[in-house]
């Protein structure tokens, strides 16, 4: 075993060096980004590429009353002074192989690990959700800079600054919001001269796409505080939507990109930490004003898959670096009392966030999820959220998770930190090679199963659909029975210049096809005017066109329908329905028991999963060698946006059986389990 840690040292060792010869003439010039052989990285100030592996919070706290109760971490209650609890934190983080201290941590140089720091640039400068256009805001984004900036003008530490922390760019709420502002309001002015000149000062264009609120009858009316226009079902209103939220976020990443390269010249630009979701007119928006990306993510499935859509997506929007600023698992099983929800006396969220039973498990999951991102070319860091549990009871705003590496008594979850201070050292080997190496997992050295996003679910020419290694279960809330791997569908198409808002996954079993899918979208249902259900054209929908050998052409329409309740954090849940229509005939509902069911994950999550009878194909089995006609579509609430797999980006495809494509199932389960064994 020794002999064999010396030897994947070594190999790391040597891979990091090969990459730093391409690099190790460049002169010191602060903290900076390279790419060598299609990898991208941060680059030390003296030339070295370096992968960012931190904490977050890394913060001694505060004393409040939960931590005079040790119900809450804080460093009196385990250290003489807080410089000593600087130098024991910064060598055990050391120790388990990080090299960075993410958001809110402590910025004392004693810690000796590099550093980013969140401004809240925007926020102090009051340029969300007050007036953004206002003239003034640019010499106020400039001062609040240098304010914000001063102290870590010297320190060599810093990599750069985060502008702000999940900003978010939720497209409806910010039309509605400036559309209700007094005509003192700059922004309101830009949205309204938007409407004006998109219908031509013509109010029956206008009419088309949306529903006046409150007897607007004008351009004009338009103008006065509390206006409102709702969505008109069947029409196009979404898009004006989006290029005014576009317009918002230039604005703030150019003024942003300004401001912090005024009040400290050579700091990196690291974005503003997008919120486990991108609207991708917001990060064309972005790709000219930040040197590096950042995004927190909650991991896709607790085995640890990270969806390959969201950054290879970033990656042909931006062609920039990808730093993923939060990941993180938390446990049931957990010694600070974190009950996993956020508890908000009004509409708590219950495990919104990735939660396993076990600490076994959330390492595991974490070991997983970490590797994944490493071995993505466009990630040059992963960090995870973050140092010390939350409190007992949970934070200021409810949030109460076992999020930490260490509980609310200072002692550290061993086998969260174990596999940090095992897979740490070796990230960079996984970020340059881009695949797992087979020694580190048969040795249980790294007891996880890396995903490669770069696998292909067919190959050159005829698609071919995989019979999957395990069974597959459409009722258990989860998808950590599919081999995501080998099944996710690529090729999937959109309409330039976007890309695609989800995976899908599709596989076979004698008794049928199954499919998955995950994706982020986003919806507020009551943008939309609509009396009764929520209309299924406007619903985020996954179109399934299917024609086996000897059968019939079976189009299958699953429909998310967005539906009110209260009780939940967002007023309304997402329900699945199923619909069939057999060659031309009419359009049937089919039950959803034991065929589709949509996860439970809080928007912007959508994770679905399906199974569709070999007999609802008109033949009694699928066999190993058949071939099938199909081609599957999507669509994001109100026709946002749209991909398919073959033909033209739109819902015709859906309907089209012109875009119906050739695939061939192939059982090839012992080749699967013989590789991933």
């Amino acid at each position: 075993m020794i002999r064999l840690l010396a030897s994947i040292l070594l190999t790391f060792l040597l891979a990091a060096g090969s990459v730093a010869a391409q690099t190790s003439e460049v002169p010191s010039q602060g903290w900076t980004t390279m790419e060598a052989d299609g990898v991208q990285w941060l680059r030390t100030p003296d030339g070295r590429p370096f992968f960012s592996k931190g904490v977050n919070i890394v913060s001694g706290a505060m004393e409040t009353e939960k931590s005079r109760q040790n119900q809450a971490y804080y460093w009196k209650n385990f250290y003489p002074s807080l410089d000593a609890w600087r130098k024991t934190v910064g060598s055990q983080l050391d120790g388990w192989g990080f090299n960075t201290r993410g958001g809110w941590s402590d910025p004392s140089p004693d810690m000796g690990l590099a550093l980013t720091v969140d401004l809240e640039l925007g926020r102090n400068a009051k340029f969300h959700w007050f007036d953004p256009f206002d003239p003034a805001m640019e010499a106020t984004t400039l001062e609040w800079a240098k304010k914000l900036t001063a102290p870590y003008q010297n320190d060599p530490l810093l990599i750069g600054y985060y502008s702000d922390n999940e900003v978010g760019w939720w497209n409806s709420p910010l039309f509605t919001w400036y559309l209700k502002a007094g005509w003192e309001n700059h922004t309101k002015r830009v949205l309204w001269q938007l409407l004006h000149d998109h219908y031509g000062g013509d109010w029956n264009l206008l009419l088309k796409d949306w529903v006046p609120q409150g007897g607007l009858g004008s351009f004009e009316e338009l103008k006065r505080a509390g206006s409102q226009l709702k969505l008109r079902a069947g029409g196009e209103g979404i898009h004006l939507v989006d290029r005014f939220m576009a317009l918002c976020a230039g604005h703030y990443y150019q003024l942003m990109s300004q401001a912090i390269r005024k009040a400290h010249p050579g700091a990196l630009i690291l974005g503003d930490r997008l919120p486990l979701y991108y609207h991708q007119d917001a990060v064309l928006a972005m790709r000219d004003n930040v040197d590096v990306i950042s995004t927190n993510y909650n991991v896709d499935t607790p085995d640890g898959w990270i969806a390959p859509y969201y950054f290879e997506g970033l990656q042909r929007l931006t062609g920039k670096p990808v730093l993923v600023t939060e990941f993180f698992f938390a446990a049931e099983e957990n010694r600070s009392g974190n009950r996993n929800e956020t508890a908000r006396k009004e509409h708590p969220k219950p495990g919104h966030l990735m939660t396993v039973d076990t600490q076994a498990e959330r390492a595991w999951g974490a070991a997983a999820a970490l590797v994944n991102f490493a071995r993505f070319p466009n990630i040059v860091g992963v960090h995870w959220f973050q140092y010390a549990d939350e409190p007992l009871g949970g934070r200021e705003d409810g949030e109460d998770y076992n999020m930490g590496l260490v509980d609310t008594a200072n002692r550290p979850y061993e086998e969260v930190t174990d596999l940090f201070q095992r897979l740490n050292p070796v990230l960079e080997a996984y970020h340059k090679e881009g695949h797992p190496r087979a020694s580190l997992l048969n040795e249980n050295i790294i007891p996880v199963k890396a995903q490669n996003p770069a696998i292909p679910s067919s190959s050159a020419g005829t698609p071919t659909i995989l019979k999957p290694l395990h069974s597959i279960d459409v009722t258990d809330q989860s998808l950590v029975d599919w081999d995501k791997a080998n099944t996710r569908l690529q090729g999937l198409q959109t309409p330039q210049p976007y890309v695609p808002f989800g995976d899908f996954h599709l596989c076979w079993k004698p008794e049928g096809l199954y499919l998955a899918s995950i994706a982020n979208t986003f919806v507020d249902p009551l943008f939309l005017d609509y009396k009764g259900e929520f209309p299924q054209a406007e619903a985020f929908q996954i179109h399934l066109q299917v024609e086996a050998e000897g059968g019939r052409l079976n189009h299958f329409v699953i429909y998310l329908i967005p539906e009110k309740n209260p009780a939940l954090p967002d007023g309304f849940e997402i329900n699945p329905q199923l619909y069939r229509q057999v060659e031309n005939g009419p359009m049937e509902r089919m039950p959803i028991q034991g065929h589709v069911q949509r996860l439970r994950k809080f928007l912007p999550h959508m994770a679905v999963e399906a199974f569709f009878p070999s007999d609802w194909l008109g033949i009694p089995a699928l066999k190993d060698g058949m071939k099938l006609k199909m081609n599957i579509t999507a669509a994001s609430y109100y026709r946002e946006m749209t991909m398919t797999w073959f033909g033209a980006p739109t819902l015709k495809s859906a309907e089209d059986p012109e875009t119906l494509r050739i695939v061939v199932l192939r059982d090839s389960t012992a080749e699967q389990r013989a590789q991933n064994d």
